[in-house]
């Protein structure tokens, strides 16, 4: 039996310990020496093989413009590259832009890479870029993207190879959103053949990636294939497949049976399943991402923000936490935890305390409690089982009757992002590890619905202030904002985050180079397969 103990360097990378069931914290420069002297030990990469990842729920589209769901954004990164990119410490670096640099408050230039094609043939070049984002911040197209690049005044074409984008107000965090999968470059041939309706973005990607989309059955896989003709260092494995398994036992069966080389999403109830496998290990990441459960505020009772209030005072969180996450997850107690720029320790939800609750409740029109409805998605088993604690919770301190529902993850995404829920369970990744992605876009009032505020919650402090932080170049002011946001949010309480949870994953030992990042997203760019050890290899 192997085990697989994490630090958080913002990243994880494929790092093994020996037997133990030691679940604590290993000091960060003892994981640093024994990620070197797994470097050391690592056989050379082997060239071919073919992959294949079980993941709970299928995608939404592969239009790099398309939907923001991570489990998407995760996929289509595989086929499109943005103009730069976190490396495995989050720090940002040059992918399609070879350089970039700020010139002014407004501008910044961005040296393209040359000699890079799309998957169809399209040369990428400046117009390419300016397509881009002309596209995803055209309303007639109604990008769920927008939101991330609506600080975009223009994009000037200088040459074949320089790009000025030039915002309507300074904003430093520019090139942090400019790594979102959002900003994927598609083939701008490929785009004018989908507006004219001969292609179809949602069903097959055109970009510049390291792998060339193959086909997607939907509801059972998608499919990629090696780009032998990639304008980088190409992957080394033939062909990756993700396996939709909606059924945790099931993802778990298979990577012990050598069916799939990775299992996706493993509760840590399952953790010990997985690291009793002879020929698998757990990956361990701690992550930037919340959990939460949150409220349409424009729906009744919950446009009163003491009924919301009520609520979070009624719901143990550090019991539920406990129960549901154990070692692997540590209560939340805003939209953003100590890994995110401008966090705000001293902010925090209405402390559990049920007399308080029912006070509180007893001040509304709706006293003595009411009946409602609360959304999770049907394959996620955590936060159908946190559903359930906080049904059970609520029925008990407050009278209030909690109709709890499954929705399919499309179903779930769509029908949240036009209001028609009360209450809903979600989470957001916070996968750039900047607070406006995290906070502007799910609180400011412009995003209502799809772009991220699912809520429809509306504060015209917190909307000045986050335009303010958006736009402020001093660090020591863009951080009080974000923590004065904070402090309104935990007293409005639009949702109530609950856990940030670590990110387990089950990858069989034949399995070398793949890279799981605190973002929730991964890459193959760099993964390989290792013949094991016992002769059985793929």
């Amino acid at each position: 039996m192997r085990h697989i103990r994490f630090v958080f360097l913002l990243s994880a990378l494929f790092i093994i310990a020996g037997c133990s069931t030691d679940l604590e914290e290993t000091p960060n420069q003892d994981t640093e020496s024994e990620a070197d002297a797994n470097a050391d030990s690592a056989s050379e990469p082997t060239a071919g093989g073919e992959l294949t990842m079980a993941i709970p729920a299928d995608i939404t589209d592969l239009d790099a413009h398309g939907a923001s769901d991570r489990t998407s954004g995760t996929v289509k990164l595989n086929v499109y590259e943005t103009l730069v990119a976190p490396d495995e410490n989050m720090d940002l670096q040059p992918l399609l832009a070879e350089s970039y640099e700020q010139l002014d408050d407004h501008t910044w230039e961005f040296v393209l890479e040359q000699d890079v094609t799309f998957h169809d043939g399209e040369t990428f070049n400046a117009e390419a870029v300016k397509a881009n984002f002309d596209r995803v911040l055209d309303p007639e197209v109604a990008s769920p993207m927008a939101s991330q690049f609506n600080m975009i005044d223009q994009v000037e074409v200088i040459d074949d190879h320089v790009v000025h984008i030039v915002t309507e107000e300074p904003f430093l965090s520019l090139p942090n959103n400019l790594s979102h999968f959002g900003g994927g470059m598609i083939s701008p041939k490929a785009m004018e053949d989908d507006a004219a309706g001969n292609h179809n973005l949602d069903l097959h990607p055109v970009g510049t990636g390291p792998f060339v989309f193959d086909s997607w059955d939907q509801g059972n896989r998608i499919e990629f294939t090696k780009h032998d003709d990639y304008w980088g260092e190409e992957a080394h494995l033939d062909h990756l497949t993700y396996q939709i398994v909606p059924e945790q036992s099931t993802r778990i069966a298979m990577l012990d049976t050598g069916e799939v080389h990775i299992a996706d999403d493993i509760e840590p109830v399952n953790s010990s399943l997985v690291e009793s496998m002879a020929h698998a290990n757990l990956l361990a990441t701690e992550s930037m991402r919340s959990n939460y459960f949150g409220f349409n505020v424009q729906s009744e009772p919950f446009d009163d923000p003491t009924v919301r209030q009520a609520i979070a005072a009624a719901i143990d969180t550090d019991t539920l936490v406990q129960g549901l996450y154990g070692d692997y997850g540590s209560k939340a107690t805003a939209a953003i935890n100590e890994f995110i720029f401008g966090y705000n320790p001293n902010a925090a939800y209405p402390a559990y305390d049920v007399d308080e609750g029912q006070a509180l409740l007893s001040e509304t029109d709706v006293d003595g409690g009411f009946s409602t409805t609360l959304w999770v998605e049907e394959s996620d088993a955590l936060a159908l089982q946190a559903g359930e604690y906080i049904q059970d919770r609520l029925k008990e301190t407050l009278n209030i009757d909690v109709s709890l529902q499954q929705l399919e993850w499309g179903t779930l995404l769509s029908e949240t992002a036009e209001g028609q829920h009360d209450m809903y369970m979600l989470g957001w990744s916070n996968n750039l590890g900047d607070p406006n992605d995290a906070l502007y876009r799910q609180f400011h009032s412009a995003n209502f619905g799809g772009p991220g505020n699912r809520m429809f919650y509306e504060n015209e402090d917190v909307d000045e202030m986050l335009i303010e932080a958006r736009q402020e170049s001093d660090d020591a002011r863009r951080e009080e904002l974000y923590q004065d946001v904070q402090t309104i949010l935990a007293e409005d309480v639009p949702r109530i985050d609950y856990v940030n949870p670590n990110y387990l994953l089950g990858v069989h030992e034949d399995v070398q180079g793949f890279q799981q990042f605190a973002s929730e997203h991964h890459s193959f760019r760099e993964a390989y397969l290792e013949e094991s050890s016992n002769g059985e290899g793929y």
